[in-house]
């Protein structure tokens, strides 16, 4: 099998502290090998450049800023070079930033490589960056200038009626000087319909710049067909964990039946990953009750940080175990009985749901996006009105006072697929991809030389 060589370019990547994306690209990579595709990670930095390897695997850092500088008499800005001397068969998009984004994809594009894009966030999608309307239940995902408009308005604080308004007066475009002589607040609450239609023309432009779009999840799928993507260019390729997380986690020795449930929550400490919900909950709980509850993570919306603090303060129940690296994520899996994923907002996937079924750990989740595909409610988990917190406290008090009800449901927990059959398909799919690529220029060519 001949050889092809795939870059993968992410926001960031090992070792920071990465999220599931990330998590996905390093054991995507791994998988990949096994079936001769050679991959290079392509990740941007607000440092300078770095080279290096992570597990075997090439690692170029560029500086963020690269797609905009130009420096070469080729005209060709520092992150082509950059692709350049990767020279992948083809490029594969596994972000949506402004540091790895539609920017970068372009300029890929215009060297005449063939390009890949996985949407493992809905912000391509969505603007409010949630999928939900006005906050209040999921989006079908199609772009509309108006509805959207009073969406993303009434996301910065503005009441419905007056997000409503605003939404219905005519697409706004101001210039440099106008935008100098109002606050740039205004301006933009002005212009929302401009932002909507520009987010609506970028994801076009993404899907004539793609071979291919991958939707972890369905709903991704449905959204992008809701928005007349190129249904040909759609692929549903639904994420996996590593083999090496599925032997650990046929290793795992069941926790002591007798003793407290142990929920865990693992992710960032954001707003939409909606940790409250679980302080919430608890605090409806009676304390008698054995249950104790583990939130690792970390977050940057320092008001957010504290009313989690202010939430828990008292309550020895609660433990906040900080950040955890992804390599210690199996010791916290070992440490809990349940896994909750309480988010606010449409999960494309999340990865964390397998990782924990991976440990034959049963999950309660929001009754949203991604999370509704990968839990089977009353099988292998339960599934939640997201935000609701009697809802969330309910289930937390039974399970606690009724633990041969979580055995059940672990014992219903299989794996349809690992990493490695993830891997066989994109190694198909980049196949594919290349030799169609190869078939329409040998055809050109022909074309072009005959008589």
């Amino acid at each position: 099998m001949m050889e092809l060589r795939v870059a993968h370019c992410v926001g960031f990547y090992f070792p920071q502290n990465v999220g599931g994306s990330e998590v996905y690209v390093h054991d995507l990579t791994a998988a990949l090998s096994g079936d001769a595709v050679k991959s290079t990670i392509v990740a941007a930095t607000n440092r300078g450049f770095e080279r290096y390897e992570w597990e075997g695997t090439p690692v170029l850092r560029y500086p963020s800023h690269w797609a905009d500088v130009r420096e070469s008499s080729s005209g060709e800005s520092k992150f082509q070079e950059l692709i350049r001397e990767a020279n992948p068969d083809v490029f594969h998009l596994h972000s949506w930033t402004g540091g790895a984004g539609l920017r970068h994809l372009s300029q890929v594009a215009e060297l005449g490589i063939p390009c890949v894009a996985t949407m493992h966030v809905p912000s391509a999608l969505c603007l409010r960056g949630t999928m939900l309307v006005n906050g209040d239940g999921p989006c079908d995902g199609r772009i509309d200038e108006r509805r959207c408009g009073q969406c993303w308005a009434m996301s910065r604080g503005l009441p419905g009626p007056l997000a409503f308004g605003l939404a219905q007066l005519p697409r706004l475009s101001l210039t440099q000087s106008q935008l100098a002589k109002v606050a740039r607040r205004t301006a933009t609450m002005l212009s929302v319909r401009s932002l909507v239609r520009d987010q609506a023309r970028d994801l076009k432009t993404m899907g004539s710049l793609c071979e291919r779009v991958i939707a972890p999840s369905q709903w991704v799928c449905a959204a992008l067909e809701a928005n007349a993507f190129p249904a040909h260019k759609i692929v549903v390729s639904r994420q996996a964990v590593a083999q090496s997380l599925v032997e650990q986690g046929a290793r795992r020795r069941p926790r002591d039946p007798g003793g407290e449930i142990r929920i865990g929550f693992v992710g960032r400490l954001e707003h939409y990953k909606g940790v409250h919900t679980l302080l919430e909950a608890m605090a409806q709980i009676p304390r008698d009750i054995p249950i104790r509850l583990l939130v690792a993570g970390s977050g940057t919306e320092v008001p957010y940080l504290r009313g989690l603090e202010a939430a828990a303060e008292g309550d020895k129940r609660i433990e906040f175990l900080g950040e955890i690296s992804h390599d210690r994520l199996p010791w916290f899996l070992e440490q809990i009985d349940v896994l909750a994923v309480p988010s606010i907002y449409m999960e494309t996937g999340p990865l964390v749901v397998l990782e924990a079924h991976a440990f034959g750990i049963p999950v309660m989740g929001a009754n949203l996006g991604g999370i509704s595909e990968r839990i089977r409610d009353g099988i292998d988990g339960w599934l939640l009105p997201f935000g609701d917190s009697r809802a969330w406290a309910a289930v937390i008090r039974d399970i606690a006072v009724n633990r041969h009800k979580v055995a059940r449901l672990a014992d219903n927990i299989s794996l349809a697929r690992t990493m490695t059959d993830v891997g066989h398909e994109m190694a198909a799919l980049y196949r594919e991809i290349q030799q169609t690529r190869a078939a329409k220029t040998k055809d050109g060519s022909r074309t072009s030389t005959a008589p």
